[in-house]
């Protein structure tokens, strides 16, 4: 399905840099109109500031309609996030979005799990906020992997996470701090965390449903191609519906220039789809058979 979304480009203001570990930044900006649309799962098409060119797709990490601002995590590989790091409180750049389709929620899913890989954890974790907003009382749970540190405030967890040790603790602050259970895993050795592949985790957590359970449970995932093959096997197996939300290099991020094609089934059918406008998000099942 080809996004219907409006797309803003517009003038933005860098409004925050918060620096992490391993060279991973949050950069919080200004944009009063694609921050009142923008959706988990969807992207915008962000000016890097410097001598770059080309612009870079980012993930929404969370959208403020209140503040007019939107928020983005990535890692500066390459010149153009790097340039886009060092820009200061106040510097403008130009914005495009929201674009593509973001995560969908079927009203007969009462469940939801949220995973996600280093840069690949901010839609998830969105997905997260944004579902506890609209329903309080829906049942979340995550996992969230890296081999770098955690571009995240992180602590020892006092919620419940069924089927997973108790030595494995630490969680995301985001996470507790909106009441969904969260564990993280990493093979760096973090203390509290669990050392091996974050859908080791999941695959703990879900042995612990009933058939019940599973049928009004879901799966949202992004990260690392080779994560969400294993999510998609991990889903397929359980029995599990599983929406994946890819990361492509792209040069113009509207479907002109086809540079981000991958193949789906589609009603049977093996066909191409632009994951800036045809995606980000896919069914587990269109990419994975």
């Amino acid at each position: 399905m080809t996004s219907k979304n409006i797309i803003f480009e517009e003038k933005a203001e860098i409004v925050e840099q918060i620096r992490f570990e391993a060279d991973q930044f949050i950069t919080i900006v200004k944009a009063e109109k694609s921050s009142q649309t923008a959706k988990p799962g969807q992207f915008a098409f962000v000016e890097c500031g410097g001598s770059t060119l080309l612009r870079r797709p980012l993930s929404y990490l969370r959208s403020s309609k209140e503040a007019g601002t939107i928020e983005f995590m990535y890692k500066t590989v390459g010149h153009g996030l790097e340039s886009l790091s060092q820009m200061k409180k106040g510097d403008a750049i130009k914005v495009m979005g929201p674009i593509g389709n973001g995560f969908d929620h079927p009203l007969e899913k009462k469940s939801a799990i949220l995973i996600g890989g280093g840069v690949g954890i901010p839609p998830v974790l969105f997905m997260g906020e944004e579902l506890k907003k609209i329903n309080k009382g829906i049942n979340l749970v995550a996992f969230f992997g890296s081999e770098i540190p955690f571009p995240f405030q992180t602590s020892a967890s006092g919620l419940v996470m069924p089927g997973v040790n108790e030595d494995i603790i630490t969680t995301l602050d985001d996470m507790e701090n909106v009441g969904i259970a969260c564990r993280l895993s990493s093979q760096a050795g973090y203390e509290g965390c669990h050392s091996g592949f974050v859908t080791e985790l999941a695959n703990s957590y879900i042995d612990t449903l009933s058939d019940e359970e599973k049928n009004e449970t879901i799966i949202y995932a992004c990260g690392p191609e080779s994560m969400l093959e294993a999510v998609a096997v991990l889903a397929k197996r359980k029995e599990l519906d599983c929406m994946l939300s890819l990361e492509e290099h792209m040069a113009c991020a509207i479907g002109g220039c086809a540079g981000c094609t991958v193949k789906i089934i589609e009603n049977g059918d093996q066909k191409m789809k632009r994951v800036c406008v045809d995606g980000p998000v896919f069914k587990a099942e269109q990419i994975y058979t």
